[in-house]
């Protein structure tokens, strides 16, 4: 009976951590909306002023380039983004380092925000960039822009009507930025606006966006991103680059499994240990009356879990530590519970190696767990199946579990 009810609570503890695990799955819908082969603009959040952002940034502007686009829109005033394709023509860095200087005691005054530009203008130097934000810097690097048109000659050109618009955005922005950190209606409204008139004198087709997270995602209908879906439909798309870094789930990917490897490793060892120094008086001729069909289900499963472990990644922790803080989906809990399985099975074979090692002490349950010897390994495997979505890992677990624990229950039936 005391033997029943420790069943009955790890088994239940086990199927909570496995519904909460798959249900808060479920419901923990990301903003993230990945791009289509019909996805024509593509925006990304970064939290401003993170290398490890802005390196990742440059491969996805370095992808898009290659792919044949040319057009950047960035979290910038229209005119700061012209100096920038201004400098991009230039020989010298006189332009990039005036802009950079006014940029000083912002989140981006950054070296590594200034690197991000220097590997575009080096390795994507036809890139044109498009500023929809509005008029931040507008008493130092707009004013300085609109001197610039009017040296040139140019005081009644688009260029100089845009420059003067940006500036009064940022001055209407400011005044009503009470709470001065950076949130505003007003704000968002002439983001859309900016935006759409940049993409209309783009000549439209496929560009990136890179702006602050805040500000792109597309179910967040009073925010920039949300409008734009609004006015676009279907040909945009917005990912985190946080959830770009830590990436999306590959169920059937192939290649090396560190996991894997490791739970083979926690496996075989005491079974290797047990063959040579620990088989209970009995166990050989007990396993000459083994079923041949569990046994051909137990062979079967032993080479699909062994080979399913090693060349599937998908079954490797997905846990990441970015700048927002430790990432990671909430059926992680099935990994951890896949773990705490494998600990508990070597705890098995310590307690089994310190007994007398008779055919009851194999046999024995481990903290609730009946058979534990074969059925905490392959709950184990279920679970990692469950963790990484793939079917073939789940299939070989149920496999194994049908032939090994079946086998394991006929041997501890004969011994009652």
């Amino acid at each position: 009976m005391k033997e029943a009810v420790k069943t009955i609570i790890v088994f239940s503890i086990l199927a909570i951590a496995v519904a909460a695990g798959l249900v808060l799955t479920m419901l923990d819908k990301p903003d993230d909306v990945y791009p289509t082969e019909n996805t024509m603009i593509m925006l990304y959040g970064e939290r401003h002023g993170e290398k490890v952002y802005y390196d990742a940034e440059f491969e996805l502007w370095k992808g898009c380039y290659d792919e044949g686009c040319r057009n950047l829109f960035v979290e910038l005033p229209y005119y700061s983004a012209e100096f920038l394709n201004i400098w991009m023509k230039e020989n010298s860095d006189s332009t990039f380092d005036k802009w950079f200087a006014e940029i000083a005691g912002t989140a981006s005054d950054t070296g590594d925000y200034r690197e991000f530009f220097r590997e575009i203008k080096a390795q994507c130097p036809e890139t044109v960039f498009y500023g929809t934000d509005v008029g931040h810097q507008a008493d130092t690097t707009g004013a300085r822009y609109l001197a610039y048109l009017e040296e040139k000659g140019l005081a009644e050109s688009e260029n100089y009507r845009l420059a003067q618009e940006c500036i009064r955005q940022g001055k209407e922005f400011k005044a009503d930025d009470t709470a001065h950190n950076g949130i505003s209606e007003i704000r968002e409204t002439y983001m859309v606006n900016n935006f759409i008139d940049a993409y209309t004198r783009c000549g439209g087709g496929k560009i990136m966006g890179i702006y602050g997270s805040y500000h792109i995602s597309l179910y967040a209908s009073d925010l920039m991103a949300g409008r734009l879906r609004a006015h676009y439909g279907d040909i945009i798309s917005s990912e985190r680059m946080s959830s770009v870094l830590f990436g999306r789930n590959e169920p059937y990917r192939f290649g090396f499994c560190i996991t894997g490897t490791v739970f083979l490793l926690m496996l075989f060892v005491p079974n290797i240990i047990w063959a040579k120094k620990g088989i209970s008086p009995g166990y050989e001729e007990s396993a000459k009356r083994e079923n041949k069909v569990l046994l051909a289900f137990e062979r079967v499963g032993e080479v699909a879990v062994s080979a399913s472990l090693l060349v599937f990644p998908a079954i490797e922790p997905r846990i990441m530590l970015l700048p927002e803080g430790l990432f990671f989906e909430a059926n992680f809990i099935l990994w951890i519970a896949a773990l705490v399985m494998m600990i508990m099975y070597e705890c098995y074979w310590i307690r089994y190696f310190r007994s007398p090692k008779t055919m009851k002490d194999f046999y024995r349950s481990f903290a609730g767990v009946p058979v534990a010897g074969a059925a905490l390994p392959v709950i184990a495997v279920l679970l990692l199946g469950l963790y990484s979505g793939n079917l073939v890992i789940i299939g070989a677990s149920v496999v194994l579990g049908i032939g090994h624990i079946g086998i394991h229950i006929m041997h501890k039936r004969e011994l009652e």
